[in-house]
């Protein structure tokens, strides 16, 4: 096998990886909002995410070595807690009680693409190409379609406070996209240690601020079916798939997945929360799905065919 050609199997391993991320997201994203609009906190979702996660992965973390947590190290790993795990799910998660739903949907993506792609290329020297800073601009725009008629409407007096949390959290997730990148973490090790750890962290903290009598009260069902959605697809399968898309694409070329969670966000809460795109909507799911083809030399290779 040639050096073209393995460079060529890598990147549609790493395209293959962050739709399996960005469809695993959107799909957790819009069962969260159900759960939400059905009754659940942002902490219960939290709770659950992160205690069917821990349970998945404390095998895989107990195969790698829980003594020096896989090989990572305690200071690494627990950083890489401290930006990918509960601390950015609930900031994430709890922005959404403040501001409308379109708000984040700016905000959150264009910030990690922003600052993602600008650290990529002052501290990790990733080179960036014409398609690329192509695509990241035709991403935004289509980004900001989507939310913009959320954000032109009133948005309360406190959504200051959610767009405040979005930011936070975006900023704690590009810093640990790089880290991951910088490090050279294996995307299954990563996983594992932020899932067990922040398992270990946020399960005490959740009992003993909710109480087991908020926690009996709440539906089994539904929270079972969180556990699932939210630990199993996003808290585990979500998370290697994205961490094997930033050790095979870059930095620089894996945060446009995250980037179309909000467009595919649109397509996926329609048949589940049951909300039709706006004409607005559409027209920026168009130009997400654009910017991503050009970025990833889609239209340049179709070209030479």
């Amino acid at each position: 096998m040639t050096d073209a050609s393995r460079a060529a199997k890598r990147q549609r391993l790493g395209i293959l990886s962050g739709a399996i991320m960005a469809l695993g997201a959107s799909l957790s994203f819009a069962a969260a909002r159900a759960g939400i609009l059905g009754g659940l906190l942002p902490v219960d979702l939290i709770f659950a995410r992160f205690i069917v996660a821990g349970l998945i992965m404390l095998p895989v973390l107990l195969r790698f070595g829980m003594r020096d947590l896989a090989g990572i190290g305690w200071r690494r790993g627990l950083i890489l807690t401290a930006l990918g795990g509960a601390l950015f799910a609930l900031l994430q998660t709890g922005g959404y009680g403040y501001a409308p739903l379109a708000h984040g949907a700016v905000i959150a993506p264009s910030t990690v693409t922003i600052v993602s792609t600008i650290g990529a290329a002052l501290f990790l020297h990733e080179r960036l190409s014409r398609n690329h800073l192509i695509g990241a601009a035709v991403v935004l725009g289509g980004i900001v379609l989507i939310g913009w008629d959320g954000l032109v409407q009133p948005a309360g007096e406190r959504a200051w406070l959610g767009d405040l949390l979005f930011f936070t959290s975006s900023i704690l997730w590009a810093c640990f996209t790089l880290l991951l990148r910088h490090w050279r973490v294996p995307a299954l090790r990563a996983t594992a240690v932020v899932s067990v750890l922040s398992c270990a962290i946020s399960t005490p903290a959740y009992l003993l601020w909710a109480g087991s009598a908020h926690l009996a009260a709440l539906p089994l069902a539904t929270l079972a079916f969180q556990g699932l959605i939210q630990g199993g697809l996003q808290g585990a399968i979500t998370m290697v798939a994205y961490g094997q898309a930033v050790a095979l694409l870059g930095v620089s070329r894996a945060v446009l997945f995250p980037a179309i969670v909000p467009a595919m966000s649109v397509l996926v809460g329609i048949p589940i929360v049951g909300e039709i795109p706006s004409l607005l909507q559409i027209g920026g799911l168009t130009l997400v799905t654009l910017g991503l083809l050009t970025t990833v030399g889609m239209f340049r290779r179709l070209g030479l065919r």
